[in-house]
């Protein structure tokens, strides 16, 4: 829509004007009590939202309440458009023509603080990403919660920290420099779920406010991407008193977790959607949205730091130890809202009365928590967050002091319904309430009055918005009606008059309502001001609260499931007994999950090679042993027997099957590109899982990837005298790959149990142990899970009949073998069969009949 034309209404040229300036987005544009759309915006809306599309002198235009908008406003964010809301500025009586207006709020997938368009417990994060040709600068703002923080990498080939970071971030939108935009590569590492906006830091110069300018030297890449951040923020929140300050992160300080691990192993989202059957659902037992957050954070960013992680162990196990302390610590917190949204709510001028009050109520656990924190005789690493508990109550029982005399006990809503503030906190809001109020007891002794006078038993009193205060007499006594009456209005069964009297009281009580409502919104505005001077100790205050509720939170589910502490070291063990997964296991009565154990080293038992029947558990062992170095790692006691975890850096996934037909990649080439990005992403310390590597092709191409996948993590990255490489878990039911156990330094075999018996009625039984035993399995029971399944028996016989065949044939057939390779081991893939060497070997004539039937028992176990 053009700015506006001299034909245009001033009302209209506003509107161009301001929608000018905010091209790229929806304007909401405050009319009274609806926010209007008009033109294109109009027509874009309208849809989206199902209002009802109309037109004035041929202006297409449509509208929603502006006291509901936020849902509207959601619709429109989840669409992928910005909004931009335009409010009027100035009071009805103070305006001389048409309202001032500004744009108040620009709307953005990443700028979001409004409960109402946020998840509680979910974050909401804008990236800001600075590429370069050596590197990259990454920034993250959680503008609801005033996290802020940035980092950069330097040679990351092929981009896989930043596309691991993005995943674990998962951020709602992300910035990118519009010279960016072309780059092909850049744009497969952004999620799919991000809006991308195209922005740049105007001024690249670092702002007064840093001080800390030599935490930036030699960190250009991360200071350019936080000051595109803060002026993102800062052009989309007009109102925002002060801009976030950055803390910088190595992003190397944290478990690395990609996008197939995060989705594989469930961690903050189950594959049918949502956080209940995740290790996030099973670990949030926190009382505040605060630690719900923290934990989430825990377990996508899992610390390699191994101070930090005994830290946290040592605070989970005291609160273990003292469950009566743990308790109080969970009530005083249960009884708090959520601290850091409501001061940046503050902060923005989104806030309403409520959340003064919420903020109140919450200081009011100040003083049980000084309580808890003084009483507890802390060793650990809870003893330092006692004391810095301490060292805050004062400010912050000031500032609880302040509000309980400033907000009232249950305020409105909204600030324009009034009675916000406490009685007694402002002398001349006082007495204007008490006019109101003495006025309102006058109005009722005037109604008094007239019945007498005119003898009307049934004159009423009232007040309508539109006509304002008047006395109402129905029709059956209209001849009683005295001539001081002047008609206001015509009702089906009564009429509306008004006396001298009458209209003298209205304009006194609408006056003093009217001041009582502006001169309350001056001192929410004081309040607020007097709030946002001492929010420092709070945002603190809510940090601290957000730990301690994660850690105690923790510390409930060891307590109710009988987790145990693990130990974390520098080692390259990987030592579990009897360990369980936590989200299988919650989801199961209590007691049935089978535990099992795993033992690495990167040496001796460098890789496991785990083959066995479908369904029998291969692929929950292993994901167990990857969410116990999670947890391990971000602090948590394990669902183990006994847990000793060398620190993982990071860990690699390539399990389940699935395609991405949208980019026009096969179910196999996912497959191929993942397992490509764990070969090249691997490290010494990486746990790797690996699920049916190479069963999207056919057998013998399968075979050979699976074979050189494993020989490269057994050799690429050994070291002299160290671990020979990564710690892998390697599924399979290429029964070959069990070879490699003679083959190849530290890899061992292991196999899901199984027990096959035939009923009384002549049926073959199978039954799934769960149990993981050394040594490779014998067979796969393959078609027995496909009689489970449901398939016509018909089916089944036939498939049987088949696999006789096939497997006859494969040992009367032997294949060539491949060539050696220099300084490498002969790869007895398809050798003969080694029963059938074994069977060309026996001389039957010098057996003994018992020597007979052991070797036919033992190679039909084998065959």
């Amino acid at each position: 829509m053009p700015v506006g034309s001299a034909e245009d209404t001033p009302l209209l040229r506003q509107y161009k004007s301001l929608k000018s300036a905010y091209p790229h987005a929806v304007l909401l544009f405050r009319l009274g009590d609806f926010y209007e759309m008009f033109g294109d915006d109009a027509k874009l809306a309208s849809p989206i939202l199902g209002v009802v599309l109309t037109h004035r002198q041929g202006l297409p235009m449509c509208g929603v309440p502006y006291h509901s908008f936020s849902g509207y406003a959601a619709k429109l964010l989840k669409a992928g458009h910005r909004v931009a809301i335009a409010d009027q500025m100035e009071e009805p009586s103070q305006a001389k023509g048409i309202f001032k207006r500004e744009v108040t709020r620009l709307l953005t997938p990443g700028t979001l603080v409004e409960d109402e368009l946020l998840g509680s417990s979910a974050t909401n994060y804008l990236v800001a990403i600075e590429p370069d040709t050596v590197g990259w600068g990454l920034a993250c703002v959680e503008v609801s919660t005033g996290e802020f923080w940035a980092t950069q990498a330097i040679n990351d080939h092929g981009g896989l920290q930043l596309h691991g970071l993005l995943a674990r971030l998962d951020p709602a939108e992300v910035l990118v420099p519009p010279r960016a935009l072309e780059d092909a590569s850049l744009k497969r590492l952004l999620p799919a779920r991000a809006a991308v906006s195209p922005f740049s830091a105007p001024h690249p110069e670092l702002p007064v406010e840093w001080s800390n300018a030599a935490l930036w030297r030699n960190r250009h890449l991360a200071l350019r991407a936080a000051l595109a951040a803060r002026a993102y923020v800062v052009e989309t929140q007009s109102h925002l008193r002060d801009a976030p300050l950055p803390e910088y992160r190595e992003a190397a300080n944290a478990l690395a977790l990609d996008e197939a691990a995060i989705r594989t192993l469930e961690l903050v989202d189950s594959t049918e959607g949502g956080k209940r059957h995740s290790l996030w659902g099973v670990l949030d037992l926190a009382k505040t949205a605060m630690g719900s957050r923290r934990l989430r954070h825990w377990i996508l960013h899992p610390s390699i730091e191994l101070p930090e992680i005994e830290r946290r162990l040592n605070c989970v196990a005291e609160l273990g130890d003292k469950p009566s302390a743990r308790e109080k610590l969970r009530a005083a917190l249960g009884e708090m809202s959520d601290v850091e949204r409501v001061i940046q709510r503050l902060a923005t001028r989104s806030a309403g009365p409520r959340d003064l009050a919420a903020l109140r109520d919450s200081l009011l656990q100040v003083h049980s928590l000084e309580a808890w924190a003084g009483d507890g005789a802390f060793d650990s690493g809870l003893a330092a967050l006692a004391d810095a508990l301490l060292a805050l109550a004062a400010p912050l029982k000031e500032l609880q002091k302040y509000l309980d005399g400033a907000v009232a006990e249950e305020p409105p809503a909204r600030l324009s319904d009034g009675g916000a503030v406490r009685e007694g906190f402002d002398a001349e809001l006082d007495k204007l309430r008490r006019l109101k109020a003495d006025s309102r007891s006058v109005l009722a002794e005037l109604e008094e009055r007239e019945r007498r006078e005119t003898g009307i038993s049934s004159l009423k009193a009232g007040y309508n918005s539109v006509f304002g205060y008047f006395l109402e007499v129905t029709k059956a006594h209209q001849a009683k009606v005295p001539a001081r009456f002047i008609r206001k209005q015509t009702l089906t069964n009564a009429e509306r008059y008004i006396t001298p009297e009458l209209k003298e009281l209205e304009v006194k009580i609408l006056g003093a309502e009217d001041k009582a409502l502006r001169l309350e919104a001056r001192l929410f505005e004081a309040i607020r001001s007097e709030t946002l001077d001492r929010a420092e100790p709070v945002r603190r205050f809510a940090q601290l609260a957000a730990e301690l509720d994660a850690l105690a939170a923790l510390s409930e589910r060891a307590s109710s499931s009988g987790w145990t502490k693990p130990t974390v070291d520098f080692s390259h063990v990987f030592e579990i007994e009897d360990g369980r997964h936590p989200i299988v296991e919650a989801a199961l009565p209590a007691g049935t999950f089978v535990p099992n154990s795993t033992r690495l080293d990167g040496d001796k038992a460098q890789t496991i090679v785990l083959t066995g029947p479908n369904m029998g558990g291969k692929s929950v062992y292993l994901r167990q042993n990857a969410l116990l170095a999670v947890l391990a790692q971000m602090g948590s006691f394990v669902p183990a027997k006994s847990a000793r975890i060398g620190g993982v850096d990071r860990i690699l996934t390539r399990i389940g099957a699935q395609d991405q037909l949208a980019r026009g990649e096969s179910t196999f080439m996912v497959e191929m590109r993942e397992t490509s990005h764990i070969l090249r992403s691997a490290t010494a310390r990486s746990l790797i899982l690996l699920d049916e590597v190479g069963r999207g092709t056919s057998t013998y191409d399968g075979i050979s990837i699976a074979w050189a996948v494993l020989e490269h993590l057994n050799r690429a990255l050994a070291k002299d005298g160290g671990p020979r490489g990564p710690r892998v878990i390697f599924a399979t039911h290429y029964f070959e790959l069990t070879e490699l156990a003679e083959l190849l330094p530290g890899v061992v075999n292991a196999s899901v149990e199984a027990r096959e018996w035939t009923t009384p009625e002549g049926r073959t039984e199978v039954v799934f142990l769960h149990k993981i035993s050394p040594g490779p399995a014998d067979r796969s029971f393959g078609i027995h899970v496909a009689e489970l399944a449901g398939i016509p028996t018909a089916c089944l016989a036939r498939a049987r009949e088949i696999l006789r065949g096939l497997e006859n044939e494969a040992r009367a057939k032997p294949a060539a073998k491949p060539r050696a390779i220099d300084d490498e081991p002969t790869l007895p893939l398809f050798d003969e069969e080694p029963v059938l060497r074994e069977l060309r070997a026996v001389d039957p004539d010098h057996l003994t009949p018992r020597q007979a039937l052991d070797l036919i028992a033992a190679w039909k176990k084998r065959v």
